[in-house]
């Protein structure tokens, strides 16, 4: 905030005839006419101006009065946000110890008398900020990407049996039921289906690897629901691998997924919640949104129901990463092979969360989409000839609630399949022909 002396100046014979904003720029012209392009980022007054917009219409006023001060003043004021540009809130003091930290570099490395260049000044703040921020902006300009989370797990594509809950110590619990869930209080107790607790205090000195998290695998067949620490619901689909932390701790909530959940995400302006799903992240404050990361699939889907969510590409050059910024009703979508990421219109949420109901809802799918799908629910895997074709797009409503067996009848109807069951196997082997209409 900038306080103004209300005492007359020497070249002012009386300041009680003038205006407010004519006292404010004879306040400032005593102040700021002489003050040199470092003087100007050394103050704080000026500083909140370019951070906050304090006092904007009286600096406007002043500059525009002082065209010799305007272009110190518009230099400055680029360093400054410049050094606000790292992807941290910096207040007036961070602004302040950063220039001291620039300004001495300078000093200890400059020949004598040499005048520093704008450009220069810009190469030695980029610099700094590379070291004093851990990579905020040598991230972004470099591509110094941090290594990817490893699952200690096993795929769960290749697994059967339970779901099953590998603590960052090690320690595996069986989650037994079809169905699974989980929840993490703020005192570090661990809750598993409703009837068993335990207390994870004290167990983080167990750990041996920095960075571990605790995950979730979901085998083929299953799902599982938790509830993290923060209050953040997540609910996981068959085949998916979940990592997160016992407590979030800093700035950023963070987890990594690998296959399918749904989340509903506690609100929390300060501490963004931050998904790793493969190529891409998806930031958010609080929202609701479904996100779709198979390994085996060639896209990565991320469906919003409410809020808003940042789906940005991983890997790359910083100036060069796509970012999508997704509303309610859209679905952004990330292409793997093509390196490409789009927004559409979806009006029917419905389609991409029925499966937390327990339903598989489909609009326009292809025959092949919806055995992939099918095979993650029930567990099973799809036969066809090699020469199988469906050139239809089914849409429709399944209760995945439903044995195999009626499923597979109910889709048979829609898509004009003949198949049959062999245990774990589902053959199916030519597609029906329509009935000719009768005249």
């Amino acid at each position: 905030m900038i306080f103004f002396e209300i005492s007359c100046p020497q070249n002012v014979p009386s300041c009680l005839s003038l205006s407010s904003n004519e006292l404010i720029i004879v306040v400032l012209n005593n102040k700021y006419l002489k003050y040199s392009f470092e003087e100007l980022l050394d103050d704080r007054d000026f500083i909140s101006w370019v951070l906050h917009g304090t006092r904007q219409k009286d600096w406007e006023a002043f500059l525009n009065e002082n065209h010799d001060l305007r272009g110190r003043a518009l230099k400055a004021k680029k360093i400054i946000s410049l050094l606000k540009d790292t992807g941290e809130e910096l207040t007036e003091e961070n602004i302040l110890d950063l220039w001291h930290h620039i300004d001495r570099f300078d000093n200890q490395h400059r020949p004598a008398g040499r005048v520093i260049r704008l450009r220069t000044l810009f190469r030695v703040a980029a610099v700094f900020l590379l070291v004093t921020t851990l990579g905020a902006v040598g991230y972004f300009y470099l591509s110094v990407q941090p290594q990817p989370y490893e699952f200690v797990s096993d795929d769960p594509g290749k697994t059967g049996g339970d779901a099953r809950l590998v603590l960052s110590t090690g320690d595996e619990i069986s989650l037994k039921k079809d169905n699974s869930s989980i929840a993490l209080t703020a005192d570090e107790q661990l809750r598993i289906n409703n009837d068993s607790v335990i207390d994870l205090r004290g167990k983080a000195a167990g750990i041996t690897e920095p960075g571990r998290m605790n995950e979730v695998i979901v085998p083929f067949g299953k799902k599982s629901q938790l509830v993290l620490e923060d209050g953040t619901k997540v609910w996981l689909n068959a085949g998916s691998r979940f990592a997160f932390p016992t407590r979030f701790t800093g700035k950023k909530r963070e987890v990594v997924l690998e296959g399918e959940a749904y989340f509903e995400v506690a609100k929390s302006s300060e501490r963004p919640f931050l998904v790793n799903a493969g190529e891409v992240s998806v930031r958010v404050l609080g929202t609701r949104f479904n996100l779709s990361a198979y390994p085996t699939d060639g896209v990565i889907e991320a469906m919003l129901v409410e809020g808003s969510v940042a789906m940005t590409e991983k890997s790359g050059p910083g100036f060069s990463r796509k970012e999508v910024v997704i509303i309610p009703n859209q679905l952004g979508s990330f292409n793997r092979t093509e390196k490409s990421m789009v927004v559409r219109n979806e009006p029917d949420t419905d389609i991409y969360i029925a499966w937390t109901e327990g339903w598989f809802q489909f609009s326009k799918e292809d025959l092949f989409t919806v055995f992939k799908k099918l095979e993650r629910f029930y567990d099973v895997k799809f036969v066809y000839p090699s020469d199988f074709n469906s050139p239809d797009l089914i849409s429709g409503k399944l209760d995945l609630k439903d044995t195999p067996e009626q499923v597979m009848r109910a889709l048979a109807d829609v898509a004009r399949i003949e198949y049959r069951i062999e245990n774990n196997y589902i053959r199916v082997t030519k597609t029906m022909k329509p009935l000719p209409m009768k005249n």
